[in-house]
């Protein structure tokens, strides 16, 4: 039984509406924050604050004496542990912690790092390590040190232990001589750079503990977002004892896995399930009910099936629930009422932008611009999209509402057939076999049938027949970093809630050959991109990536399509699941990873 549609677009009006709203407040937060030295100290100062939801199915149930999770994470085996040399290992994150972290709401709050702040104008930072701590699993502190260390290792060309440089090392460019070291080029000519046309060295870096729990970070120029860029997973640190003695075998789960996060791993059975338990020196570790954290390696497209079915150690006590599994849990009085709603950051998009026929010409990418209708994914998704109509997701800071950024790419099939006139292409004719990438396995977020509606509508429009080339995650990355397709449908999971995640970490052309998604290029683009970085305040920077925006879909360089809307579905037991200042429930994901350490079970059944 379908929704009411009446119904649906009048939750949908309330959604967008609170969702704009929270894109005001992002600005405000922003605004208040630009103030660097004695904000950014302020911000650091207050520590983790996490907002909770009520009990969920049994209110007022004692805590179970087993506080055992089962959680929705590995879709396939983790390739490794160790995301400082590989932010893609698809490992449990939760065995991790770096300086900062953050919240449900997407704000930075302190991990390692108690307190942290900034210089005058934001170009050199400071991290207060919590002394005296024994926060590695094997007893050892960590340490300033620590991060200095495993920060170069994250930028180095040929990092320690590992098998290639890490593709996500680009996160880290702001760091004084950080690009130069990482992409082994010449320092650019600059104040402060006399040797400029060298090559820096790892010990050129702008990294220096002061001392053992004092973290000095010197960066290429102000950075009011460098906060939120330590905050991400990438940026947490490795063991060096671990990785000096044991080489690539340190986090493979051959030896034991010295970690430094809330939870650590005890037993990885490849290809079943990952065990974890608590790390009593967390520092946080007595706020943390959870002492049991397992993993069972489940396909997304199987998630829903085994959150309603599973058993043993192959259950779940939370699932995202896709499209095609919404209707079932909806009309079952039972599942509906385990719903919860959060709308994620992230978008989906496609890009021509590799160069390729029929793509290498503008106006061919401008028909397949036109060509997408957008609200049709919002009703062959059950509701779980919203249509995008620029890089950042509403509700983030960097989200842009501007008509004439709307129009750019506004569904229009006339006008997307006219612009092939002139075109070998023209009536809709003479289109060479075109093949759009994918990654597979992500049924739960609607990847699928969003892309084969889209396949619909292209061969409706403009006569375009496309195949669908589905990979699983390491074919996928290698075949989308060799920029060899023609077209790819890509998502992109905000990894800190900043436009320049989206516009420079995404689209900037300047990283090195085969950490790149898309071969697209504009050199205007690229230094509106740069510029933002260094200014403070929050209004002129949104006014650079307006026209970043306007730059990069005018070219085509990729085509915004929806935002992700979630429905989730979590166990009645399962108590204290975080929530951000929306109201929405907030699991693991990208930016927030720390909901195991919030969660608490009462009245599991059996």
């Amino acid at each position: 039984m379908s929704q009411d549609p009446q119904l649906a677009a009048q939750q949908r009006q309330g959604l967008e509406e609170r969702l704009r709203r929270a894109t005001m407040n992002r600005r405000r937060l922003v605004q208040g924050a630009a103030g660097i030295g004695a904000g950014a100290m302020a911000l650091g100062a207050g520590g983790r604050t996490i907002g909770r939801v009520s009990a969920q199915g049994t209110p007022g149930a004692a805590p179970d004496a087993e506080q055992v999770f089962y959680n929705f994470l590995m879709q396939q085996d983790p390739s490794s542990y160790d995301f400082n040399a590989d932010l893609y290992c698809n490992a449990e994150f939760e065995c991790w912690a770096g300086l900062l972290t953050f919240d449900p709401d997407g704000v930075v709050v302190a991990d390692w790092a108690e307190s942290w702040s900034a210089n005058e104008d934001g170009s050199v930072w400071t991290f207060n390590i919590r002394p005296d701590n024994t926060g590695w699993t094997n007893g050892d502190p960590v340490t300033a040190e620590d991060f200095v260390w495993s920060f170069g290792r994250l930028l180095s060309p040929q990092p320690e232990g590992a098998s290639a440089q890490n593709v996500y090392s680009f996160i880290l460019y702001d760091i004084k001589n950080a690009e130069s070291f990482s992409t082994n080029t010449p320092k650019v000519a600059g104040e402060g750079t006399p040797d400029s046309g060298q090559v820096a060295t790892r010990e050129e870096l702008g990294l220096r503990a002061v001392d053992q729990w004092t973290l000095e970070v010197t960066l290429e120029g102000p950075r009011a977002n460098f906060p939120q860029k330590v905050a991400y997973l990438a940026c947490v640190p490795a063991h060096r004892p671990s990785v000096e003695q044991h080489g690539v075998e340190w986090a493979l789960g051959n030896v034991p896995l010295v970690s430094n996060g809330p939870f650590k791993l005890d037993k990885w059975e490849k290809g079943v399930e990952a065990l974890h338990s608590k790390n009593e020196g967390y520092w946080d570790a007595e706020n943390i009910s959870i002492t049991s954290l397992i993993d069972p390696i489940i396909p997304g497209n199987n998630a829903a099936l085994a959150f309603t079915s599973g058993e043993g150690n192959q259950q779940l006590d939370w699932s995202p629930v896709g499209a095609s599994d919404l209707p079932r849990f909806q009309e079952d009085p039972e599942l509906a009422g385990l719903l919860r709603q959060y709308v994620y950051p992230g978008i989906w998009m496609l890009l021509p932008s590799n160069g390729i026929a029929p793509f290498d010409d503008l106006k061919v990418r401008q028909a397949l611009s036109h060509a997408v209708d957008r609200e049709r994914l919002v009703t062959v998704t059950n509701g779980l999209v919203l249509p995008a109509s620029s890089m950042v997701p509403v509700g983030v800071y960097g989200h842009i509402e501007d008509p004439e950024i709307s129009a750019i790419q506004q569904y229009d099939p006339e006008l997307a057939m006219s612009l092939l006139v002139g075109t070998p292409y023209e009536g809709g004719q003479n289109w060479p076999e075109v093949t759009v990438l994918m990654r597979g396995n992500e049924g739960q977020y609607n990847s699928n049938i969003m892309i084969e509606d889209i396949a619909d509508q292209l061969q409706t429009t403009l006569g375009l027949a496309i195949q669908i080339n589905e990979l699983v995650e390491q074919p996928f990355r290698d075949a989308l970093y060799a920029n060899d397709s023609p077209l790819v449908w890509i998502r992109w999971w905000y990894d800190y809630p900043d436009p320049d995640n989206g516009y420079f970490d995404m689209f900037h052309g300047g990283k090195p050959a085969g950490s790149k998604r898309q071969a697209w290029e504009n050199e205007e683009f690229d230094r509106i991109a740069f510029e933002a970085k260094s200014v403070l305040d929050p209004d002129e920077r949104l006014a650079l990536y307006v026209e970043c925006e306007r730059i990069i879909q005018e070219d085509v360089g990729y085509m915004p399509i929806v935002y992700r809307v979630d429905q989730n579905a979590f166990k009645p037991w399962v108590q204290n699941v975080p929530t951000n200042s929306l109201g929405f429930s907030v699991p693991d994901g990208n930016i927030y990873v720390r909901a195991a350490t919030e969660y608490q079970i009462a009245g599991r059944e059996g």
